[in-house]
């Protein structure tokens, strides 16, 4: 009986999984999804085909476990945001303009992981993005309808497809901060930002 490859480690079926998950977002990220091959995702993570299919039944079970793996990862940091938020109006936007422009903010090199908007504008992935967001509005219904945090939260979606996937030069991090501070100022209550009677 020969010994088990060293790239595959049988007690370890999580890390993986995990390997599996950040190649695929690494190679959607770096190539787009029309290009994503399971071979391709396979090789990046240094196991068979045959591996993957045992952690994942086909090609789509995979895109979806990364898909929600990475905005997995960012609903957690936007509901971190909202426990130290505790201003009722606007909070869920307040916290995922925070949250977009902190990812932005914090990439290191060109194609860190994750996915532009860029990339989410592929249908498939732009219907778990959307998903994504009418799930987390569902808790705060007010904000789903209200014009000021809709704009607020297209900001940061825009500045995120112009941005992401690029390291921010020190001009580039000025602008996205300054950006940061008009979208959240239009996450203030109205009776905030109007002036005081005379």
């Amino acid at each position: 009986m020969s010994a088990p490859s060293p790239r595959i480690r049988r007690n370890a079926p999580d890390s993986v999984r995990q390997a599996l998950l950040l190649c695929t977002a690494r190679l959607i990220a770096q190539h787009g999804l029309a290009a994503l091959t399971v071979q391709d995702v396979a090789d990046a993570a240094g196991v068979s085909k045959g591996a993957l299919f045992h952690h994942f039944a086909n090609k789509q079970a995979l895109i979806d476990a990364a898909l929600a793996a990475l905005t997995d990862d960012f609903e957690v940091h936007v509901r971190f945001l909202l426990e130290q938020d505790d201003i009722a109006y606007g909070r869920f936007s307040r916290a995922y303009v925070r949250a977009c422009f902190d990812h932005l903010l914090q990439q290191e090199q060109a194609n860190d992981i994750g996915l532009s908007l860029a990339h989410l504008l592929e249908p498939a992935l732009l219907a778990h993005w959307r998903g994504w967001m009418r799930r987390l509005l569902a808790e705060f219904p007010a904000e789903a309808c209200d014009a000021r945090l809709y704009a607020a939260r297209c900001v940061a979606d825009g500045y995120w497809a112009t941005a992401y996937g690029q390291p921010l030069g020190e001009e580039d991090r000025r602008n996205a901060l300054a950006m940061a501070q008009e979208a959240l100022k239009l996450c203030r209550s109205p009776s905030e930002t109007l002036p005081a009677a005379a």
